[in-house]
């Protein structure tokens, strides 16, 4: 009999402490977030967040996907086969909300800043060498490649372009083609010049296929690039998506560390190469350590006013209806929680 209660004391008190520690186990089990990248180095803030285990800290296991474009990313952030996306701003993102599908603009992840131009206009050598186009102005009557219709940052970033030139949008011929083609398209001289982000301007002088004409915060500063955003049934987990804000916003902190006169050279910088190296598509630490990185805020502000700039500019254009406004696609709560969490930006080193 003593036996018995002795095993039933002993029952009961591993009951009661499975009880007490169950909710504890729970917090720690993982948790999967996908994040939709069109890797490339300015995903710096998200590689260095895993990499780190920024992620990891907060209860989350990151599955990074590629894909050819943030255009690209919309119909899965609608559906919820992906949670986050990193990417420029396409008319598609627009037109789902139109539609009520909320897909939020969330945080900043990539801007021509002050210095930090990573986009750059380029154009064919052989036209620069010649001194066919020696300044803006000479894009007139040139093929201009821009990847897609309803690429709103490109689109709106050449009419800044042209309004610095003194010349209409009109009077650049615009030919859309795919990133990816666009060194075949230089070559076999289909295009003129285009607008694109490093490290492919550095791989194309390399290459002896074109130079830097200028560098995009030449023409339009702080133009927004690329931004963070939360797919619509991501935006209702709301405790999911604030972990996932802290962990990005110490990748951001962290990437605005290494930033320093220009170039990748700040504190920990051999170190966050070494991540862009090894987690994007791009292996040459040569190159990396030479290229003009994107700026990110170091609190992850999106640039409102430039985003309001470039879809005022394509809705003229006829690819989103007028009616919509940049604040109805933003939502900076997760953002702002995570600051609470965090803490604002304070440079070590």
């Amino acid at each position: 009999m003593r036996s018995k209660q002795v095993n039933r004391r002993d029952v009961l008190k591993v009951a009661a402490a499975t009880a007490v520690f169950m909710p504890a186990i729970a917090r720690a089990q993982t948790r999967k977030v996908t994040l939709g990248i069109v890797n490339t180095i300015s995903d710096a803030p998200y590689f260095i967040a895993d990499a780190r285990g920024y992620f990891r800290d907060e209860g989350l296991s990151v599955e990074i996907l590629p894909f050819p474009s943030g255009a690209k990313m919309i119909s899965s952030l609608s559906t919820g086969d992906l949670d986050v996306s990193g990417g420029a701003v396409s008319a598609g993102l627009y037109n789902a909300n139109e539609r009520e599908i909320a897909i939020k603009i969330v945080a900043d992840k990539a801007r021509n800043g002050p210095g930090y131009g990573f986009q750059s206009l380029i154009v064919r050598k052989d036209l620069i060498d010649s001194g066919a186009v020696k300044t803006l102005a000479d894009l007139k009557g040139r093929k201009v490649a821009i990847p897609a219709i309803g690429s709103a940052g490109e689109q709106s970033t050449l009419n800044q372009a042209c309004l610095k030139a003194g010349i209409k949008f009109d009077e650049v011929e615009r030919v859309y083609i795919s990133t990816p083609d666009m060194f075949a398209a230089m070559s076999n001289k289909a295009i003129d010049a285009t607008i694109v982000a490093e490290p492919i301007v550095s791989l194309a002088k390399q290459r002896g296929v074109a130079e830097r004409l200028m560098t995009v915060d030449q023409f339009y500063p702080d133009q927004q690039a690329a931004v963070t955003t939360f797919g619509a049934p991501f935006v209702k987990k709301r405790e999911l998506a604030e972990a996932f804000m802290r962990g990005y916003l110490r990748g951001v902190h962290d990437y605005n560390d290494s930033l320093k006169d220009g170039r990748i050279a700040g504190r920990a910088a051999d170190e966050v190469i070494g991540i862009i190296a090894q987690y994007s598509g791009f292996k040459d630490v040569a190159i990396l350590k030479n290229v003009v990185p994107a700026a990110c805020h170091p609190d992850g502000l999106p640039n409102e006013e430039g985003l309001q700039k470039d879809l005022t500019f394509i809705q003229g254009m006829g690819l989103v209806d007028k009616k919509l406004t940049v604040s109805q696609v933003v939502d900076l709560s997760f953002l702002k929680a995570a600051q609470a969490k965090v803490g604002l930006y304070s440079r070590k080193g």
